[in-house]
């Protein structure tokens, strides 16, 4: 049995579980093939290609458009989708030649629509396994939520280190505004209708609506969501809670002419939660020392009762430096920093002042000016320019060193996927030394401290994802660890006593798999998150995050209430051990699927079978007619000549009794049987 799964390349999650449904599938006996179709990166499927799947390289679908980790660009989104859309016919052809030359007998989508579109024309049965679609992604661009205009600094402009650094304002961002109903409908529901030629849908936990199997919540997905609360609408909700069972669902979309007859009608089945597994010793004290020793966790940090850990993780999404950034309402003392404070560096002048070089230029070539040599007279090469001043090295040094990507500076945090959070213990955050009055220094003794921003609570570390070790890491605030790029997640997510990040179906899904508390940073323009905070509520510990907060680096109280909320449970977590319920849940899975291709094509096997047989059955009835109008002609000739020689003989062609022949009766005069 050979399977196509097509993978979107919009984010880690989708490719976390087909790799795990991928993994699920290979072991079974007999095993079949599955080739991932994705543009997402190959290294994210590597548990399952680790088993034998193939991964072929293809952009399949259209991506939303996001410069900041919670900033959607609805113009340019639209824009991208406008384009996929202008090439579908040739994109599904081109499929659709694929899915032939490669003998695919199902294809599996999570969440590319133009695959159930290829997979209806090749006569292929399709199945989804998501936990929403994205024509609802999609037409959720239309909601009436504007987020604030944001200006970007330079791509890789550097923070201050001393002092004020001069930095280049660019607007990275058009104002942010909903796309028109009559714009983005159309287009949602193209999407829609290629979502309609999927045959059976695996509904996975946090899910959405699902518009193009069922019309009782159709699109668009503006209408779903209360905006006053930003919830479901209790309608909504209490709809996609019921039975699949008795949803009401669209016909199936027939093959094209020529193709067979589908043999099922549609059908929507609940699935299992599909995560990734973490190490089947990850709750003993050996694998919490293994895991927090390759982080770089100092021995006397490891102490679970002593020293509680954060893992931060966004998805590891590029992104870029805003024009400044919030600070902190508090600076602690420079003792309480654990960066080493940088050499002062000299004055810089203005950036009109002088000839920079491009953002490209390597370090050794920083001081490379062109030279004027007499080739007449053989001279050696003569640099006729006066020296480069030391502060002009020093910022072309700066630019030169822009692009190379930095975990903090002094004032900031930059964790990828997220935008930057200030460290409200820099000592460098931005404020001039001052020499407060005595009735300020009495104003400030009344200040409660508990309100003043903090990253984390006493007696926590932080473990940062997605970034590798470079430079920069020695300004992370204290108690900061930054984990290896291929550290396995599943294994930090359960190490780890919170979890701080954006809602995602992978980060949730292994989340509610360890038992692990989640403080999330929202994005409003997401309609996935709506399903996806139904799910940590039901099955999880899930604790918002403002957008305001993070960025200020005031994290520690919804971690601690996190903490709080979820404690009891991680320990009996701990205590109880890793559970391969799961597993369990994603074989039996993985078993139902194969049995429902199996059982898809044994029907056509039979449908065609007794579609052979009317068809002979048909044959031989046509041929018998032609058989018995042939001997009635015969007989009817014959009797003709008879009654004309039998009147002549006797005069009494009045008299002569008229025959017939009747299917299935035997005429003694003539002699012939005819069966049915």
């Amino acid at each position: 049995m050979n399977f196509a799964y097509y993978c979107s390349g919009h984010g880690y999650g989708h490719a976390t579980r087909v790799s795990a449904l991928s993994a699920h599938l290979l072991q079974l006996t007999p095993k079949p093939s599955v080739t991932i179709i994705s543009s997402a990166p190959p290294h994210v499927f590597a548990d399952s290609t680790r088993l034998g799947a193939r991964y072929r390289a293809a952009k399949v679908d259209p991506v939303i458009q996001q410069p900041l980790a919670y900033r959607v660009d609805r113009k340019k989104s639209v824009e991208v989708l406008e384009d996929f859309l202008s090439k579908r016919e040739a994109l599904i052809a081109n499929e659709v030649e694929w899915l032939k030359a490669n003998e695919i007998d199902c294809v599996l989508s999570d969440a590319v629509f133009i695959a159930c579109a290829a997979a209806n024309r090749a006569c292929l049965p399709s199945v989804l396994v998501t936990n929403f679609t994205f024509d609802s992604i999609w037409s959720y661009l239309s909601a009436p939520l504007v987020e604030a205009p944001t200006t970007l600094m330079a791509p890789g402009a550097l923070s201050n280190l001393t002092g004020p650094t001069p930095t280049i304002n660019v607007p990275e961002l058009e104002p942010d505004v909903p796309i028109a109903h009559e714009i983005m409908d159309p287009l949602a529901d193209q999407i829609a209708r290629d979502y309609r030629n999927a045959d059976l849908l695996l509904r996975l936990p946090g899910y959405l609506p699902f518009p193009s199997f069922s019309p009782a919540h159709p699109l668009p997905a503006t209408d779903w969501i209360d905006p006053a609360i930003q919830r479901f609408h209790p309608t909504v909700l209490g709809g996609i809670k019921q039975p699949v069972e008795k949803m009401p669902l669209y016909e199936s979309i027939p093959f094209p002419e020529g193709g067979p007859k589908k043999p099922f009608a549609r059908q929507i089945r609940e699935a299992p939660l599909l995560v990734r597994h973490p190490a089947a010793d990850i709750y003993s004290p050996e694998a919490r020392r293994r895991v927090l020793d390759s982080v770089g966790v100092p021995r006397e940090l490891q102490d679970p009762e002593k020293t509680k850990v954060v893992i931060v993780s966004f998805g590891g999404q590029v992104i870029r430096r805003p024009t400044h950034s919030r600070n902190g309402s508090r600076n602690l003392s420079i003792g309480s920093s654990p960066f080493v404070r940088p050499v002062p560096l000299p004055a810089v002048p203005k950036h009109d002042e002088l000839t920079l070089a491009p953002p490209t230029l390597k370090i050794e070539e920083v001081d490379r000016t062109p030279k004027n040599v007499d080739e007449k007279k053989g001279d050696s090469p003569v640099d006729n320019r006066p020296p480069t001043p030391p502060e002009v090295k020093l910022e072309k040094l700066r630019i030169a060193l822009q692009d190379i990507p930095r975990v903090a500076t002094p004032s900031h945090i930059y964790v990828p996927g997220a935008p930057p959070a200030s460290n409200p213990s820099s000592p460098t955050i931005g404020k001039k030394p001052t020499f407060p009055n005595m009735q300020e220094m009495f104003e400030a003794d009344a200040i409660d401290e508990e309100a003043e921003p903090r990253l984390l609570p006493d007696g926590w570390i932080a473990i940062v994802c997605g970034v590798a070790k470079n430079w920069g890491e020695e300004d992370l605030p204290e108690g900061f660890y930054v984990a290896p790029r291929d550290v396995w997640m599943p294994d930090l997510t359960a190490t780890g006593d919170v979890l701080l990040g954006k809602l995602g179906y992978g980060t949730c899904a292994e989340c509610v798999d360890a038992c692990t508390p989640f403080v999330y940073v929202p994005r409003p323009l997401i309609v996935e998150e709506h399903g996806l905070r139904e799910l940590m509520e039901t099955s999880g510990v899930g604790v918002l995050l403002s957008q305001e907060h993070y960025e200020e680096g005031d994290w520690a109280g919804k971690i601690e209430e996190a903490y709080e909320k979820g404690k009891a449970r991680k320990a009996m977590k701990r205590v109880q051990g890793w559970s391969d319920i799961r597993k369990r849940q994603a074989d039996q899975m993985a078993r139902e699927l194969t049995q429902w291709v199996e059982r898809w094509y044994d029907s056509l096997v039979r449908a065609r079978r007794e579609e052979t047989e009317e068809e002979r059955e048909q044959d031989l009835l046509t041929s018998d007619y032609h058989s018995v109008s042939s001997s009635v002609g015969e007989y009817s000739e014959a009797t003709a000549v008879g009654s004309e020689q039998g009147h002549e003989a006797t005069g009494m062609g009045n008299d002569v009794e008229k025959t017939g022949v009747r299917l299935g009766v035997s005429d003694p005069s003539v002699g012939v049987f005819v069966t049915n």
